[in-house]
């Protein structure tokens, strides 16, 4: 038994709204929602590599909940692995950008997300209708930096440091 873990609260979950804001749209979500748990660690993946992300979530002194995402859409997602060379071998700590035909999506590698929890490194970008991507660009924590070309929406990817075009400085700094 764990000090304050039958301290109960109802979990919360935002919506982004894609312009730097977040809706509570937690009252709408259901009871795995907003039934109070002792709830103190999330981690989030692609668990079934299809594109759609779902959690676990940690419950003290239960066992944990699954939250499937299985909502069907046209909605379209990219997602990268990231394998190091000079870097680290999972290339935590590299930092990705998409560039698609409206905008750019940015995202690090990470681990280590929330208390005693782990999510999946992949990195995963959410394109909605846009179904092209121009380029991808990736800085490694080594501080290289390349970009893919030729990408495919609806795909995990695999980029190993080293594999794509050199990124040079003057380029760097236009973008």
């Amino acid at each position: 038994q764990h000090l304050g873990s039958s301290y109960k609260e109802p979990r919360i979950l935002f919506h982004n709204n894609g312009d730097g804001t977040f809706s509570d749209i937690s009252s709408s979500a259901g009871p795995a929602i907003t039934a109070p748990a002792s709830s103190r660690g999330l981690a989030v993946g692609d668990l079934w590599n299809d594109g759609r992300m779902s959690a676990v979530i940690n419950n003290m002194n239960a066992a944990p909940s699954l939250l499937v995402n299985q909502i069907k859409n046209a909605n379209h997602w990219i997602a990268f692995r990231t394998v190091g060379t000079k870097s680290n071998r999972d290339g935590i700590g590299a930092r990705i950008r998409v560039k698609t035909p409206a905008r750019f999506l940015v995202d690090e590698v990470r681990s280590g997300s929330s208390y005693i929890s782990s999510s999946d490194m992949r990195v995963h970008f959410g394109l909605g209708k846009t179904d092209k991507i121009d380029w991808v660009e990736v800085r490694w924590p080594s501080g290289l930096m390349e970009r893919f070309s030729s990408v495919t929406v609806d795909q995990i990817h695999t980029v190993k440091e080293g594999s794509g075009a050199p990124v040079e400085a003057d380029s760097k700094k236009a973008q």
